[in-house]
């Protein structure tokens, strides 16, 4: 009897046991929910507060640049073939500047970024690597000019001409990224028609910021932390032609909310491409031991207005302007050049657009956009934006 004794006592002890752990996991839960929670809120000694001021991490910057390499067939109406030279890497810094805080949980901020050039991890050096591409310049002044007399397009042209342009031009990587003078520009200017004599796509931009951000700090609720409230001091954008398209959704990928669900959208608002975008669950692995969850922008984002009727908006200036799938017409937002976005080589275009050139060669796993959060903190580890910058160009039939 003794010994059975000892054995319901050790079941009795073990039951305890089973039930007290069952009792102690929602409460660890708990505790270790309100930590991630205290620590992620943007407030004065939060990690996440620190941490989203100055990246703990560094952040680079990658530049690749397509060298045309059959230009004059080009003139003579034969497609552009292309040769990728790079990258070019900078050390980009991005921190956050005149922070003000609100009582209704809200941060507003300016963000300078910086960019050093990083010779170690670049194929050579930008201020003498030369290649041939669009002149730029030149096509968005004939862009904007499609529209008005025939007159006024010929006396255009006939100044150009006496100026002197070239179609294509050949340039350094430092020119197209940090600015150049441009002739046509130059003359453009000095009659208030355009803002700059200068041309780059980076060009006096080293070290100013894009804009006054509000965003939510989270204390209320922390799945709104660091979500943006309002940018260049509104709720919404006015590139696009829908309400769709010009909402402001998501946190600018810097610091995320916790508690990352497989099923739910992560959305980023990128103001280089003037939109915001959404990104899916793709998979789940381990890094260093440490679960990570891929989202990745899905190909239905890029995909044409037949296939994703919620693209519509991103038509302009209207439905009847769409592009093909895999292109966004970026020239509202770029102060009426005929720019184009997409992925690099043309990711997740449609196939008329990879027939309009060669030396694309896409690839899912170099050239999406990637996102790999740990998904209790919702913490950053791997973050890919990947965009190519085109110039959409057509025959101009008084522009020589």
């Amino acid at each position: 009897m003794a010994g059975s004794g000892k054995v319901i006592g050790c079941l009795v002890f073990g039951c305890l046991i089973g039930v007290l752990g069952v009792v102690l996991i929602p409460v660890v839960n708990k505790v270790i929910h309100n930590m991630v929670v205290d620590q992620i809120v943007l407030k004065n000694g939060s990690t996440g507060y620190d941490n989203w001021i100055n990246a703990p991490v560094p952040v680079y910057a990658q530049y690749w640049v397509w060298d045309c390499i059959n230009h004059m067939e080009v003139l003579e109406g034969e497609k552009p073939h292309f040769v990728q030279k790079g990258p070019y890497t900078y050390r980009e810094m991005w921190p956050k500047e005149n922070i003000t805080f609100y009582d209704n949980y809200t941060i507003s901020y300016l963000a300078p970024k910086t960019y050093v050039f990083v010779p170690e991890m670049s194929v050579g050096d930008p201020q003498e690597d030369k290649f041939t591409t669009l002149n730029i310049p030149l096509m968005t002044i004939v862009n904007l000019l499609q529209y008005e007399s025939d007159l006024l397009q010929m006396l255009i042209d006939l100044m150009a001409r006496g100026i002197g342009y070239d179609t294509f031009l050949e340039l350094s990587v430092h020119d197209i990224l940090w600015g150049y003078k441009d002739p046509v520009l130059e003359f453009a200017f000095k009659f208030n028609l355009m803002p700059s004599a200068y041309f780059g796509f980076y060009a006096g931009k080293n070290g100013t910021n894009d804009g006054e951000y509000v965003i939510y700090s989270g204390e209320d609720d922390v799945q709104k932390v660091n979500k943006i409230f309002t940018y260049k001091g509104s709720t919404s954008l006015d590139f696009w032609s829908d309400e769709y398209a010009n909402m402001l959704n998501g946190t600018d990928g810097s610091l995320n909310p916790p508690f990352v669900k497989k099923d739910q959208k992560l959305w980023l608002f990128s103001s280089d491409i003037c939109r915001s975008a959404y990104l899916i669950y793709d998979k789940e692995y381990k890094y260093q031991n440490i679960k990570l969850y891929r989202f990745v922008v899905p190909p239905e984002l890029y995909a044409n207005v037949s296939m994703n009727p919620d693209n519509a908006g991103f038509c302009t200036p209207t439905i009847a302007n769409c592009l093909p799938g895999g292109l966004l017409n970026g020239s509202s937002c770029q102060q009426g050049a005929p720019v184009v976005f997409s992925l690099p080589h043309f990711l997740y275009a449609d196939q008329v657009v990879h027939d309009m050139v060669g030396g694309m060669n896409p690839s899912k796993e170099e050239h999406q956009i990637l996102f790999d959060a740990e998904p209790l903190t919702g913490a950053s580890l791997f973050v890919d934006k990947r965009i190519q910058i085109n110039i959409h160009t057509q025959p101009y039939p008084h522009i020589a």
